[in-house]
């Protein structure tokens, strides 16, 4: 996703408007709080267009996003999709997901895909966003990884 740190999308679910958005270098301080990697290869990612933020205007800071990839170095692969405890079950998630997926197609992708842990629910998320199953990853001691793969339109 090159040069779109200016769009935006906004939504109403349960009477609360969500705003979803390219994270910004501003973004940085609160996406290294929240998430795994170092500040570093965040910023690196954030530079990609690789991040979106989910926010709500009612308080300061967002309340989720989602980071993603290339697998293969074509494929974009979506590595975290985050949303705050007390915002899930509203829609937030599906909102961050719906826009990665419209950017993809808006760069030419026709494939997204995904993943997560076997024991989570997650793996039911994605399959009513109509993700489907591609393979597992089996990895000593670990739960099996299930691969999840979608068709999007380009525009």
């Amino acid at each position: 996703m090159t040069g779109r740190s200016e769009g935006a999308t906004t939504a109403c679910d349960n009477d609360r408007v969500t705003r979803i958005r390219f994270a910004t270098q501003d973004d940085l301080d609160d996406l290294s709080e929240k998430d795994h990697i170092p500040q570093h290869e965040l910023a690196a990612i954030v530079a990609l267009n690789r991040i979106l933020i989910a926010e709500d205007g009612s308080r300061e800071g967002f309340i989720g996003w989602l980071r993603w990839n290339l697998f293969w170095d074509e494929v974009p692969f979506m590595n975290l999709l985050y949303v705050e405890e007390p915002r899930r079950g509203e829609g937030v998630g599906r909102l961050l997901v719906g826009e990665w997926e419209r950017a993809c197609g808006r760069d030419g992708h026709t494939t997204v895909m995904t993943s997560t842990v076997s024991a989570e629910s997650a793996q039911h998320f994605y399959r009513k966003l109509g993700y489907r199953d591609a393979g597992c990853l089996f990895l000593p001691g670990e739960s099996a990884e299930i691969l999840f793969i979608k068709q999007v339109l380009g525009t």
